[in-house]
């Protein structure tokens, strides 16, 4: 399957890049004890491998306002894919083309993890939800 090109403007991607990123997502990411936190408070243990922005940060006007909501430990929560995807959904904070992206790159991300058997398309039928 040949890989879609997911890129982002040079200037967001940068921030995704930065050292202080991978920093506040490792704080988040032992924040929420490795877990995704919306299936922990729905009562399921499922590992979290997506920093949500509660908040878009795509919402600021300025680059300073972008920054001040992409960096913000209090405007992140650590989501499993499905839970991402849902969120967004939930939000319609992207347009139906934006989530079938999210999906195929969630899609290429599990095949790339070795599990031929995750479909992107049923994010509520996670066969990684464990009930607590």
């Amino acid at each position: 399957m040949a890989k879609k090109d997911y890129r982002r403007r040079p200037e967001h991607q940068a921030l995704y890049n930065s050292k202080q990123w991978h920093q506040l997502k490792a704080d988040t990411i032992r924040r929420a004890e490795g877990l995704c936190e919306r299936c922990k408070a729905e009562g399921f243990i499922t590992p979290g491998v997506d920093c949500h922005h509660i908040v878009p940060w795509e919402t600021g006007r300025t680059m300073e306002e972008v920054k001040r909501l992409f960096f913000n430990p209090n405007n992140l929560r650590l989501l499993c894919i499905p839970c991402h995807i849902k969120t967004h959904q939930e939000l319609r904070s992207h347009k139906a083309e934006q989530v079938a992206e999210k999906k195929a790159r969630a899609a290429d991300r599990r095949a790339s993890w070795l599990d031929p058997n995750y479909d992107a398309n049923k994010v509520d039928e996670d066969p990684n939800k464990t009930p607590i």
